[in-house]
């Protein structure tokens, strides 16, 4: 008895030349980008490009630009 399709990590992943969402903010559409090819960087560089990443996202959540949310309102 085989067990029914989990589905995959690959199948969560984009394919080639898709281009990561853009959120709007300038550092973390750079972040995003830069983990772009990650599925082809060596394995040993895997880490320090999320760590950059989540120290991009981090800091951006921490000192949110509310300048954007300010024209929105009213």
């Amino acid at each position: 008895m085989t067990e029914p399709d989990q589905g995959r990590l690959d199948d969560l992943e984009p394919g080639p030349g898709i281009n990561p969402p853009q959120t709007g903010h300038a550092q973390i559409d750079d972040a995003l980008r830069g983990l772009n090819d990650l599925d082809s960087a060596p394995l040993a560089d895997h880490h320090d490009r999320l760590a950059k990443a989540h120290e991009v996202v981090d800091e951006a959540l921490l000192r949110p630009d509310n300048h954007d949310s300010d024209a929105n309102c009213g």
